[in-house]
């Protein structure tokens, strides 16, 4: 799975290098990015004339669009891609509500020792090994409050939310977790963000094992602590 990851880079740098629009606000750089926090999406917008990209900013935790409540959207920041076809909160978002989520790079965690109440786990930080973004697959929703009041021009306030498609994890990682983020190459960003409502979900596989890298950190904060690095002049996202 993927529960925990960072952006640092600003709405602009990210949306310049996807060659998209930013049609958004910047929000901070966030080195302990956890569910229902507010991150950057790459997608196509389902009106737009013209096929171009844009970057926007959604709350990561799928929240579908029938939802009664937003309540349990923590439990929806994954959606496993074998599953995709058949689990009612995401077979009728492939279609025309794919994304892609740019991050850093993202956080795991291993069991080290099993004896005891309380496993001892070890985090891991995994990220490219030759330092570009990580674009992983995505889907996004719209969610409407029913309880929500209608403004004088006949709108209601739109929450829109994203979720992270994981696959098995390559052999690199597999020891860490059995579950990783679909990493998508820059030369397919396109095709999985495009128009086209048959989904390319042959680009739903684990990454090679050589674009990888994972190193173990000593103390993964606390998801408060957003703002820094544990050392502050470390500059690579990295929470130890």
């Amino acid at each position: 799975m993927c529960g925990r990851f960072n952006s640092i880079a600003s709405g602009a740098d990210f949306a310049k290098s996807y060659g998209a629009d930013f049609v958004s606000e910047e929000i901070e750089s966030n080195f302990n990015v956890a569910p229902t926090s507010q991150v950057y999406v790459l997608w196509r917008k389902p009106d737009l004339v013209k096929s171009s990209r844009q970057l926007t900013v959604m709350r990561w935790g799928l929240v579908p669009s029938w939802s009664k409540d937003k309540t349990k959207s923590s439990g929806l920041i994954n959606a496993r891609c074998e599953t995709l076809h058949e689990k009612p909160s995401f077979k009728n978002l492939l279609s025309k509500h794919r994304c892609v989520v740019p991050m850093q790079g993202f956080y795991e965690w291993c069991v080290i020792n099993n004896q005891g109440s309380k496993p001892s786990k070890q985090a891991h930080y995994i990220s490219r090994t030759d330092g570009e973004t990580m674009t992983v697959a995505g889907l996004w929703t719209n969610w409407i409050d029913p309880l929500s009041k209608t403004a004088s021009d006949g709108s209601r306030p739109v929450l829109s939310t994203c979720t992270i498609i994981t696959t098995e994890a390559n052999e690199k990682l597999k020891s860490i977790h059995h579950r990783m983020p679909v990493i998508l190459e820059r030369s397919v960003v396109g095709r999985w963000v495009s128009g086209e409502t048959v989904a390319p979900i042959e680009l739903l596989i684990p990454a090679p094992n050589e674009v990888l890298q994972h190193e173990t950190t000593t103390r993964l904060q606390r998801t408060s602590n957003v703002h820094s690095p544990q050392f502050t002049d470390d500059q690579t996202g990295r929470l130890f």
